[in-house]
Formats: structure tokens, sequence, C-alpha cells
């Protein structure tokens, strides 16, 4: 990210952040794709070009934020400022899920530029201290989803998003953790700290997750579902956060949905692939979203 052509791109940085945020660029790329008769894959090229142009964006608010934060704030103006109770309505609802859509990609974009770069300085575009924040900014979606889910596919998927966020976050704070710490920054007391925003947060959206499984059976069913992917996701990753959370989760999966045994004892099929897993989470996320964009199409697309 030194040389010349990111001199070029730095200008629009606005631009490419409002790219990987909007849900319908994968469908008009794939669009694109088919009438080009392009020899690429039409399913994947859209994903991994976000993760491209995420790491971009990561590299350049990294640089830029400093002790003060000042690129985030600038491109993300709402990262500190979550819905407050009294505005938790169908246009925070919705926004919401959108800002947790670009902060998945933006974070795949810094998970791929480490796992790529291995050693190499830190990418971190997102500072730890905005995880309570972002949590926030995740339990609009938890509480808001048995209402909201009714209006439309798009919404229905927030779920989904919302988990898999969750996912990228604890395995950011992780990679924060193992990082080379900032400079004049006591790398022990910084990985401490790092660990603990990943605990903090799921200390605030847990309680919101139990509530969301208050409401009746086929939501326990869904919740507990993302819970256990979520889990297995982690295991995967040889997540030290997923096990010091497991005593919180799985009383609660237990007690209302048969857990996979490999939740619980399978410790063979681990994933020591870091770059596959990033890889597989892209698909996923792609995949969820062309199939919003093509169920949910506004009057105007852009």
């Amino acid at each position: 990210c030194t040389t010349a052509a990111m001199e070029c791109m730095r200008q629009y940085i606005s631009e490419l952040l409002d790219f990987i945020a909007d849900m319908h660029t994968l469908t008009k790329l794939k669009n694109h794709m088919k009438a080009c008769c392009q020899p690429l894959h039409e399913d994947t090229f859209g994903g991994n070009l976000k993760v491209g142009l995420a790491q971009v964006a990561a590299m350049e608010i990294t640089k830029g934020n400093h002790r003060d934060n000042k690129a985030v704030v600038r491109y993300l103006p709402w990262l500190y400022h979550p819905p407050s109770t009294m505005q938790q309505g169908p246009k925070e609802f919705i926004e919401c899920v959108s800002h947790i859509r670009q902060l998945s990609w933006l974070l795949l974009g810094s998970l791929t530029h480490c796992a790529l770069h291995q050693g190499s300085i830190s990418c971190m575009p997102i500072p730890l201290d905005a995880g309570s924040h972002i949590a926030d900014h995740l339990i609009v979606i938890l509480i808001g989803f048995p209402e909201q889910s009714k209006t439309s596919v798009l919404h229905m998927c927030s779920l989904f998003h919302a988990f898999m966020f969750a996912q990228l976050w604890t395995i950011y704070c992780e990679q924060a953790a193992a990082a080379p710490s900032l400079q004049n920054q006591n790398q022990t007391e910084f990985s401490s700290s790092a660990i603990l925003t990943g605990l903090e947060f799921w200390s605030r959206v847990t309680p919101s997750i139990l509530q969301l499984m208050a409401h009746n059976k086929v939501m326990v069913e869904m919740v507990c579902l993302h819970v256990i992917s979520l889990m297995e996701a982690l295991q995967e990753c040889n997540s030290t956060i997923f096990v010091k959370l497991i005593p919180m989760w799985l009383p609660m999966i237990q007690s209302n949905l048969k857990v996979r045994d490999s939740v619980l004892i399978n410790k063979s099929a681990l994933f020591h692939n870091f770059k596959l897993h990033l890889i597989s989470l892209c698909f996923s996320i792609s995949i969820c979203q062309l199939g919003c964009s093509c169920v949910f199409r506004p009057s105007r697309t852009g």
C-alpha cells in the first residue's frame, strides 16, 4: 500500500466504502459478467473484489487513525454513535444492518491482509475501543429482529449478518492480540486488552440474544442454529475467546436444542488454514447478499 497507485486511490476511499456497503453491487457485477461473457466465476468474483478493495480501505484507515482515530471517524462517522433506546425504529434497524454489513467487509479485508502479510505492519482499521459501540449497533438488530423480520427478505437476513459480524469481530480481536503492538505500547498489555474487548462485546450482546430466544420456539431454534454455527466456526479457528465463552453458551443451547457432537468433542478437524476460512466467510456473505439483492429490488438501485 505504499505504491503510487495508492496515491490515486486515496481520494476515493469514501466511494470505495460505499461500494462495499452496497448490497446490490454483487448482483450488478454478476449480471455484467454474464452479459460480457467474462471467464471468471460469477458467484465469487464480486466477493473477492470487495475483499480486495476492503484491504485497501482497511490499510488507509489504519494509517490515518494514529492515536485519535481520526480516519475511522471521518469515513465511518456513525461508528461511535449507535441509536439510543428511544430511537430504535424501522429506519434505525435497517441503518444498523447496513452498517454491520459494511463493517463485516472491512474486517474481512483487514483479516485477509493480516493472513497474506503475516508479521508485517498491523492492519486495524476499527479501534478496539469502538467494541462497545459496535455491540450497541448489533443489539438494535437483535432487539428489532422479531418485528422487523416480517418486513422483507432483506430484514429476515439481518440475523445472519449479525452473527457473521459477531464471528468476524471475535476473530479480529484475537488477531489484534497476536499482532505486533503499536509503538510505545506494552505487547502483553495490548494483547490482554484485545481479548477483554472480545469478551466485553459478548457480555453486552448475549442478553439481547437471550431476549430474542424468549419470543417463541421458532425463534429459539433459529438463534440456536446461528449460535452453534458460530461456535463451530470459532472452534475451527482455535479461538481462545470461544473457550472462555463455552460455559456461558452451552447451557443456553443445550436447554433448547440438541448440540451437535462436533461442538463438544470433535477436536480433530480444526481449521488450520486461516486463509481458507476467510475465503469461506467471504463466500457465505456474498451468497446471502446475492440472494437478498435478487429478491429485494428497490425502485432505484443506483
